[in-house]
């Protein structure tokens, strides 16, 4: 636990970086920008490209898993799309479309590399119900079948503890073990709602329930949610259904040691971060995704402003936000739809690239899968 001499020390450090906002904001400097997918390319019922995430499989190739449909949810049949890129050329190469089978529809998918080795898709699948709403309909999961070259056919996430999940996360690896991160509804099989953390120690084949996040911090009501390995615990972070984003420090069974509302309480950081990313880099910690850097208008009702794309420092001691580079839409355009973001680097020393992987719309148009290039020293 912190003494009462680091609370205090934090509460310092909050004062600090609200009486600084002004020096603590900025927008990047962007070295290049590539475009992985383009709606103007796609095929008819997959030109809706969203929600990238990443797995970095050599020094040089990532593969990216996103959605390809007709909108931005409610699009029956809509699929994942699996493309293999390249850092230095950024030649992308498709590797698989997985279609779901209407009224099913694949909305966002989170690969990872098990501790055996396999490649695997944990997909939050939806359904489309009567009322023409999106449900969750149970998550499932592709494996890479490496003699085929391509992904298995889906199986079922298995109930844990009589509770079927809907939204897979996050995944944390250390030896055998694997911490993942995933959500629960109330309209599902075990009846409940919330984030909890799962436990894996053999590759994913079965897992054990671990923490009730929504329960150990506060009640809170969470959706999309990261995490990192720091220390001897672990740091959290949660989008609320308030609209307020937060960072949570816990120990090694993820029971609460420290949280701290950041959402209003430094300038940059002034609703939810849509879909956030931790990472530790330097000593520091960075929090990536959708967010909104002015303030909600005053109108009861009134849409917020423009969304940016931001990487938000942090210290990991006091979990206080220090600095926030707006890395894409400083100047304020009508971004219709995008900004979850993943996080690739390369280079080393003054070379070192930090290489974004994101999607984007604007105006109402669907969107493209775009990779961002930023010099590391520029944004850290």
């Amino acid at each position: 636990m912190f003494s009462a001499l680091a609370r205090l020390a934090a509460l310092f450090s909050v004062c600090t970086v609200v009486c600084a906002a002004d020096s603590a904001v900025r927008p990047a400097t962007r070295l290049s920008e590539t475009v992985l997918v383009s709606p103007t390319t796609q095929p008819a019922d997959y030109r809706y490209a969203a929600f990238p995430v990443s797995l970095r499989v050599s020094a040089d190739e990532v593969w990216v898993v996103y959605k390809a449909g007709k909108t931005h949810a409610t699009d029956a049949g809509a699929a994942l799309e699996v493309v293999r890129h390249s850092l230095a050329s950024g030649k992308t190469e498709l590797i698989q479309r997985m279609a779901a089978p209407a009224p099913k529809l694949y909305q966002m998918g989170e690969i990872t590399r098990l501790p055996d080795g396999t490649i695997a898709i944990y997909v939050d699948v939806q359904s489309v119900g009567w009322d023409g709403r999106h449900y969750r309909a149970g998550a499932e999961v592709f494996r890479w079948n490496a003699a085929r070259k391509a992904f298995d056919a889906p199986t079922a996430f298995d109930l844990v503890d009589g509770v079927r999940y809907g939204y897979p996360f996050e995944f944390i690896h250390e030896g055998k073990t694997t911490w993942q991160l995933i959500m629960k509804f109330g309209y599902m099989q075990g009846g409940r709602w919330g984030v909890d953390v799962l436990r894996s120690v053999d590759a994913g084949r079965s897992w054990n329930f671990v923490r009730d996040l929504t329960t150990e911090f506060g009640g809170i009501l969470a959706n999309e949610s990261g995490f990192i390995r720091h220390g001897d615990g672990f740091i959290v972070t949660t989008r609320g259904y308030d609209r307020i984003e937060r960072l949570h420090r816990t120990d090694g069974q993820f029971r609460v040691q420290q949280q701290l509302d950041l959402t209003g309480k430094v300038p940059f950081i002034q609703g939810y971060v849509g879909r956030p990313r931790l990472f530790v880099r330097g000593g520091h910690g960075y929090l990536l995704g959708r967010n909104w850097t002015k303030p909600p208008p005053a109108t009861k009702g009134a849409a917020n402003g423009p969304m940016q794309l931001c990487l938000i420092r942090f210290d990991l001691t006091t979990l206080v936000p220090e600095a926030c580079v707006i890395l894409d839409n400083a100047d304020d355009k009508n971004v219709t739809d995008g900004y979850y973001a993943v996080a690739e680097f390369s280079g080393k020393g003054a070379d070192t690239r930090l290489h974004v992987i994101t999607y984007k719309g604007v105006g109402g148009q669907p969107p493209a899968i775009l990779r961002l290039d930023y010099r590391w020293s520029d944004v850290k």
